[in-house]
């Protein structure tokens, strides 16, 4: 498995427990993200999440997210709920599509900050940045802040 592949699965368990407010997938995702850090963010390494095919499956993540979230969201509704529901077999009715909407948002936020922030160091890398701080510390810090204001108001809110 690559470590591309191995961040990418922690950040899901990371999202995931942050979005279920499940606390015993946290510290294994923490872990799991730790041991992988040096290889994940290293701008020269073919695993780093600067990597094109990364922002690639980011991408895919991302649109099934937001067809889900879109489909949970009309579920939700007030008028579209029986459309859904009919459409589903009866597997989405109001309460649970309100739920996996409100679900759903941590993993998309997390994973539209993981795709902006891949998108960002490739096209820093090919305009001639250098700066291995930048790789290393910068960007994965503005990734995580923004992942923590958004979880904050998804939990605020909600």
């Amino acid at each position: 498995m690559r470590s591309s592949d191995l961040c990418l699965a922690s950040a899901v368990l990371l999202s995931m427990g942050a979005a279920l407010k499940f606390v015993p997938l946290l510290p294994v995702a923490l872990i799991l993200m730790v041991g992988q850090y040096k290889k994940a963010f290293n701008p020269v390494s073919k695993d780093s999440i600067y990597n094109p095919a990364v922002q690639r499956t980011t991408a895919y993540v991302l649109f099934a997210l937001a067809l889900l979230e879109g489909l949970t969201g009309f579920g939700a509704g007030p008028q579209t709920s029986t459309v859904v529901n009919e459409v589903t077999l009866g597997l989405l009715d109001r309460g649970t599509s309100l739920q996996l909407h409100l679900i759903l948002i941590a993993p998309l936020s997390f994973f539209f900050i993981v795709h902006s922030t891949s998108g960002l160091g490739n096209l820093m890398l090919r305009r001639g940045v250098k700066n291995p701080l930048v790789y290393s510390y910068l960007l994965p810090l503005s990734m995580v802040t923004l992942f923590v204001i958004a979880f904050y108001l998804d939990t605020l809110y909600f």
